[in-house]
């Protein structure tokens, strides 16, 4: 039960952040997708700090967005990375799910 909800949230991670599942992908070059993910991090910053009123602190934010975001594209290349492999856990972890599926 845990294990098929972990991988609910894997999915839905990949479905938002996955280059090759969201429509970034049409994109070829990864930098060019990665630098579309930091404009779209800042442009959310925006908003919703002059929505919240907190504009002292966007700076701030931006920062954290970056961080944010570097990390998110850092996982998934470790992801991308471990599934290429054999020895993945998520592979393992998929192919207990569907193990049990049957």
């Amino acid at each position: 039960m845990i294990a098929k909800s972990l991988l609910r949230c894997y999915e839905m991670y990949k479905t938002v952040m996955d280059a090759d599942y969201n429509p970034l992908r049409h994109i070829p070059d990864p930098a060019s997708r990665f630098w579309i993910m930091t404009v779209l991090a800042w442009m959310w910053c925006t908003a919703l700090g002059l929505y919240l009123g907190s504009v002292i602190f966007i700076g701030a934010s931006f920062v954290g967005h970056m961080a944010l975001v570097f990390m998110v594209f850092f996982t998934a290349a470790v992801f991308y990375d471990a599934e290429q492999n054999s020895s993945s856990w998520l592979l393992k972890l998929q192919a207990a799910a569907k193990q049990t599926a049957v």
